[in-house]
């Protein structure tokens, strides 16, 4: 198998165990149990388990933002906006994706390198999502009035942090609810966007 091909199959193996076990149990000997290979594959491809789990925060971020932003591209409504992200967030679940981050980012508090790579990326996410808020509000009364910046952080950390809510059962609302709302409110954007409400 090639170099970058195993590469990839311990980054995997690594989103995987993190998901499963989460990060106090991410050992080389989980994660390579995981992938089904041996553990020195890892020190092959990485100095240590920190540099695997700042790969792994790298890897999963731009792998999910190349298939968020392909998605995405094309999509001009805010209902159809919000039904790509739903569908985008159950895969992200369902492949363990959001769990993996979850951890990574909880580990971040003490880690400093782990720290440095998740907010490069969460910044990165940042941009994208005030690039969505940006187009889907452009020419509502909406976009003189909202700030971007700040609605974009929000939803980036909302995007995280309801699936741990959920689990915790802090609440009731899940997932699947606060996409119901929110596809809810995506007509009205799109009208007022269209110019067809009263007094445009």
């Amino acid at each position: 198998m090639p170099r970058a091909d195993t590469r990839a199959r311990v980054l995997q193996a690594a989103v995987h165990t993190l998901a499963a076990e989460g990060y106090g149990r991410c050992t080389a000997r989980a994660v390579a149990k995981t992938g089904g290979f041996a553990p020195g594959v890892i020190y092959y491809h990485f100095a240590d388990l920190d540099d695997l789990f700042v790969a792994t925060a790298q890897y999963t971020s731009e792998a999910r933002l190349a298939r968020y932003r392909a998605e995405l591209a094309e999509v001009a409504t805010a209902s159809d906006t919000l039904a790509a992200l739903r569908r985008l967030y159950t895969e992200d679940g369902s492949a363990g994706y959001i769990a993996a981050v979850q951890e990574l980012v909880a580990a971040a508090n003490a880690n400093a390198r782990l720290a440095e790579q998740v907010k490069v990326q969460t910044a990165q996410w940042q941009d994208f999502a005030a690039g969505i808020i940006e187009r889907l509000l452009t020419g509502t009364p909406l976009a003189e009035v909202i700030p971007v910046r700040e609605v974009a952080t929000a939803a980036v950390a909302l995007y995280l942090g309801m699936e741990m809510l959920s689990h915790l059962e802090a609440h009731r609302l899940g997932p699947d609810a606060l996409f119901d709302a929110a596809e809810r409110f995506a007509p009205l954007v799109d009208a007022w966007r269209l110019g067809l409400l009263p007094g445009q």
